[in-house]
C-alpha cells in the first residue's frame, strides 16, 4: 500500500473510507436530530424536522461549500469529508467570501446543534408516548456530537 505524504495539517487526499464513514456519521446526527424533533407536527406534518433537514442540505451542501472550501488547502480533493471534492465540482476556486463563510458557519454548526438540544426535549414532554424514541434519538444525537468533537481532525485550512 502507497504511504500518504502527510502535510501540516493533514494528509494529501484522505483516504475513501474515512469519508465515508464521516458522511454516515453526520447523516445519523440529522437523522436522529429530524426524527426526535419530528413529533412537533403543524399541520400535520414535521415542519421543525424538514426545516432543519433543508437547511443542513442547503448551507451544508452549497453555501459554505462556496465560502470556505474553494479557499481550502483540499479544494479539489478528499479532505476527511469530501466536500472540498464537491466543492470543486459545484464552484470556482476561490469564487466565495471565506470571511463570511467562517461567520456563517459558526452560525450554522450551532443551529445544528442546538435546535436539536431544545426541540427533542420539548417534543418528549409535549408527547409523552414519544419519551422512548424521542430519548433515543436525543441519546443517539448527543453521542455522534461528542464523537465529532472528539474524532475532529485538524485537516482543513485556508491557503
Amino acid at each position: 500500500m502507497k504511504k500518504q505524504k502527510l502535510y501540516e495539517n493533514g494528509l494529501e487526499n484522505y483516504p475513501k473510507p474515512t469519508v465515508v464513514l464521516t458522511n454516515v456519521l453526520l447523516l445519523l446526527w440529522f437523522g436522529f436530530a429530524a426524527y426526535g424533533m419530528s413529533a412537533l407536527r403543524f399541520v400535520g406534518l414535521p415542519i421543525i424536522s424538514i426545516i432543519y433537514l433543508l437547511f443542513a442540505f442547503l448551507m451544508l451542501g452549497f453555501v459554505l461549500r462556496k465560502h470556505l472550501c474553494t479557499h481550502c488547502y483540499y479544494y479539489g480533493k478528499f479532505c476527511g469529508t469530501g466536500w472540498g471534492k464537491l466543492s470543486s465540482c459545484l464552484f470556482k476556486e476561490k469564487s466565495g467570501n471565506y470571511e463570511l463563510g467562517m461567520k456563517m458557519a459558526g452560525l450554522t454548526w450551532g443551529l445544528l446543534t442546538i435546535v436539536p438540544i431544545i426541540a427533542i426535549p420539548l417534543a418528549i414532554y409535549l408527547h409523552r408516548e414519544f419519551l422512548i424514541p424521542g430519548g433515543i434519538s436525543l441519546t443517539g444525537f448527543m453521542v455522534i456530537m461528542a464523537a465529532n468533537q472528539l474524532g475532529r481532525k485538524k485537516g482543513m485550512r485556508a491557503v
